[in-house]
């Protein structure tokens, strides 16, 4: 409970905005009352310094400063760690394995608790695996039903004080990520010249949506809306490109904008996956496919390809089909005039919830 506390805390910015403060309102006083009007009418919210932003050889949209990542992520769970699974630790936990900088890890990270979890799983196999047997055994010797019923109830408690007993040790932090591993090889080439020190090898990797919602609606990047869309196209872009690009901003703002935390979807076969906090709350709750409103129609084998992993990861597929409300050559003369708000109002979004009928689940 401590940790989920301290995640709050954390987490508390859902976007990469600094408040506005304003000073006291003495209702009495109507000095006090012009210094808060004056204060809130000049007053916005922004940026103190644009975050820097680069771009590879490859086109990737990369932020490289250590303390602009962790802002980014902590302030609305933007990009992904290049050397981490989504937030960028790579870092800390090379410290903390290594013994090096004084690290001390404040829980356990995201990539420990994941394997935990899966030795958790695979010791769990091995025990019910052995217990099958036994039940087999005792059969075979003609015990009664309800003595096997009853060495099953206890077999089911020692995995639940098991799993209560692994829950405690990842809340205190303890659960394996801070033990000693040793060097490996390869360690000689990731630390500095005098062996104290880690090189920060590892920067944050924005998708193309990510970085034009924080230079487009939000003034974050240190970047032009013209050239960071030159960068996404290297060469000159066709319609079929724009149009594409602008139907996956459109869905990633209408989501964003509506408190969802959005994240890539690539890993479950869809386009973003929509969390009601972060990562570091709770799963992902739904899986969205983008999709033309136009665009023929899909044969039955691809719905349930899709809504089948999307199911086996207990997430709810949203198909969101996106129509485009005038002609191609006006989006095209808004795109070349730099008309970037005008051109993403003509993408309306409808969404439609796609269940998966499992007949040995759903006969009622």
């Amino acid at each position: 409970m401590a940790k989920y506390i301290s995640n709050r805390r954390r987490y508390e910015h859902k976007l990469p905005l600094e408040l506005i403060q304003l000073p006291p309102l003495i209702p009495h006083n109507p000095v006090s009352w012009l210094h808060w009007i004056f204060k809130y009418v000049t007053a916005v919210n922004y940026m103190r310094q644009t975050i820097p932003v680069e771009i590879d050889a490859s086109g990737k949209i990369i932020i490289s400063d250590h303390d602009h990542m962790r802002y980014l992520w902590e302030r609305g769970f933007f990009g992904t760690g290049q050397l981490s699974r989504s937030e960028p630790t790579w870092y800390e936990r090379t410290a903390s394995r290594l013994q090096l900088d004084g690290s001390k890890q404040d829980g356990v990270q995201l990539e420990q608790v994941t394997r935990l979890r899966r030795k958790q799983r695979l010791e769990f196999k091995k025990e019910r695996a052995k217990f099958e047997e036994k039940k087999l055994h005792l059969r075979m010797n003609g015990v009664l039903e309800s003595e096997i019923l009853g060495e099953e109830q206890a077999f089911l408690k020692s995995l639940r004080d098991q799993e209560l007993q692994y829950g405690s040790v990842n809340e205190s932090g303890s659960g394996g990520g801070s033990s000693f591993e040793g060097i490996r090889m390869e360690d000689s080439d990731i630390l500095t010249e005098d062996g104290t020190g880690i090189i920060k090898l590892e920067k944050l990797e924005l998708m193309p949506v990510e970085a034009m919602f924080l230079t487009f609606a939000l003034p974050v990047l240190d970047i032009s809306m013209k050239d960071l869309l030159h960068s996404i196209f290297v060469e000159t872009p066709s319609f079929e490109q724009i149009e594409a690009l602008c139907m996956k901003y459109a869905a990633y703002h209408h989501y964003r904008s509506h408190g969802w935390c959005v994240r890539s979807g690539v890993k479950f076969g869809c386009d973003y996956m929509l969390y009601r906090q972060g990562p570091p709350f709770h799963h992902a709750e739904f899986s969205v496919m983008v999709l033309h409103h136009n665009q023929a129609q899909h044969d039955y084998t691809w719905y349930s390809t899709v809504a089948r992993v999307v199911g086996g990861a207990k997430k709810c597929l949203v198909l969101c089909y996106i129509s485009k409300k005038a002609a191609d050559d006006i989006l095209m003369e808004l795109w070349s005039r730099g008309s970037y708000a005008q051109a993403f109002a003509l993408f309306e979004v409808n969404e439609l919830v796609y269940r998966r009928w499992v007949p040995g689940k759903n006969r009622d």
